[in-house]
This record gives C-alpha cells, sequence and structure tokens, in this order.
C-alpha cells in the first residue's frame, strides 16, 4: 500500500513536469531525431521493449490477487485489447526500415510502464475489487463507450499514416478521418481513450494515467503541428493541433 501511495503521487507529479518539460523540449524520435540522446537501437525492438511491459504488469498484478479480483477481470480484457494491439500489431504496421530510437526513451518508457501497470493493477484487483452491478453503472458504460472510441480514433489515425507514408523518414500531409480536424489525431485518439478508462474504473489511477497521457502527448501534438505548417506551404491552416476546433 505504501509503495502504491508513492507511485501514485510521483505519477501525479511527475506528469506536470512531463509536460512543462515537452513543451519546450521534442521528444528525439520521429521527425525530431537528433543526436545526443545517447546509445540508439532499432526502432522496432525499441517499440516491443518498451511496450511489452504494459501488456505483463497488470496481468502479473491480476494473477497476484487472483483470488479477490472476481469480476474486475473485465478492466484487465479492455486494458490488454489495447497493449496487445500496441505491443504486436501496431509495430507491424509501421515502416521502420533503419530507423533508430534512443535507448534512454525506452528505459523511461519502460519505468513508466511497469509503474502504471502497478498502480492500475494493484488498485482495480486489491483495492476495489467491483461486483456486477458496477458493470451496468453510468460510469462504466459511459466510460467504456469514450475507450474504444477514442481507440477507434487512435487505430484509425495510425493506419492513415502508415498506409500514405511513403516510406521510413519520409513525410507527407494525412488526409482522411480525424486528419481533416487536427493534426494529431493519434493523440487526440490516446486522450479520450484514456480519459474514458479513468471514468470506467472510477480510480484515482486511471485519473493519474489519463493525465500522464495528455501531458506526454498533447505537447508532442502541438509540436508536430508546428512542424508541418513549417515543412510543408499548403499544410491546410484549418486544422488544430490536437484537440478538435479548440487547438
Amino acid at each position: 500500500m505504501d509503495l502504491y501511495k508513492i507511485l501514485l503521487i510521483f505519477q501525479l507529479s511527475v506528469s506536470v513536469l512531463v509536460f512543462l518539460f515537452l513543451s519546450y523540449v521534442s521528444a528525439p524520435y520521429g521527425r525530431f531525431s537528433r543526436g545526443g540522446w545517447g546509445p540508439l537501437i532499432n526502432s522496432l525492438t525499441a517499440w516491443i521493449l518498451m511496450e511489452l511491459p504494459a501488456v505483463l504488469t497488470i496481468a502479473v498484478m491480476a494473477w497476484i490477487f487472483r483470488t479477490e479480483i472476481k469480476y474486475s477481470w473485465v478492466f484487465l480484457l479492455i486494458w490488454e485489447f489495447h497493449y496487445i494491439y500496441r505491443t504486436f500489431f501496431f509495430p507491424a504496421m509501421m515502416k521502420h526500415g533503419r530507423k533508430t530510437f534512443p535507448v534512454s526513451m525506452v528505459v523511461t518508457a519502460l519505468f513508466f510502464n511497469v509503474m502504471n501497470g502497478f498502480i492500475n493493477g494493484y488498485y482495480l484487483f486489491h483495492i476495489r475489487p467491483v461486483g456486477p452491478e458496477w458493470f451496468t453503472s453510468p460510469g462504466f458504460i459511459i466510460g467504456t463507450a469514450i475507450f474504444f472510441t477514442g481507440f477507434a480514433i487512435h487505430f484509425d489515425s495510425d493506419r492513415r499514416i502508415q498506409s500514405q507514408k511513403p516510406g521510413p523518414g519520409h513525410y507527407i500531409i494525412p488526409r482522411g478521418g480525424m486528419f481533416t480536424y487536427v493534426s494529431g489525431p493519434n493523440y487526440f485518439g490516446e486522450i479520450v481513450m484514456w480519459s474514458g478508462w479513468a471514468l470506467l474504473t472510477w480510480s484515482l489511477a486511471g485519473a493519474a494515467f489519463a493525465l500522464f497521457t495528455f501531458a506526454n502527448v498533447f505537447p508532442r501534438g502541438v509540436a508536430g503541428h508546428k512542424w508541418y505548417l513549417e515543412n510543408f506551404e499548403d499544410y491546410p491552416k484549418e486544422r488544430k493541433a490536437v484537440i478538435p476546433r479548440i487547438y
């Protein structure tokens, strides 16, 4: 319980720092790749290494508290639905080529995914295992609808980026779907998805994850939007960065 509280407070606090840091310094991968961030590894290997702990950690927590979770395995299925896609299917869609990724970023992501999986798993499977009545509550029903709406936006945006992209290191103006409204619909989808998770679990652990997601991806989306405007003269001026019609 003490470890849970410490990590939860840490995650809430670090979200503020991450938001401020990424608002001024772009994460060094993809179109913002640059030296000075330590050793590099293949981007496909990096992606799987980063995301795999998110698949495994919460599953380990469910196994540890297997006699307590009763109906809470539903949360595990929803979580794994996203992260199995993110860990194994999404990398297969990506055009990696010889692209590289900083090991320092991999280590940071590994730490976060283990911490986040522990926090959410410990809360859902040990602190507050739910009964069957929760799954007919407005919070669960609305939150689940929001979660899968966010996932659909995220998935469709990933698919459009990879299908329209000529190859590794080549960038075009993405078209269609939510790209009509924002430059980073994949980031918008993540924000929507994990906001839904916070609601469907009705937990501070879920809220901490939603907050961190916003702090992590919103500045990236803003930086990506500015990059498009600077590098494509014909870039649609009506598009916002991340939030449709707002910012």
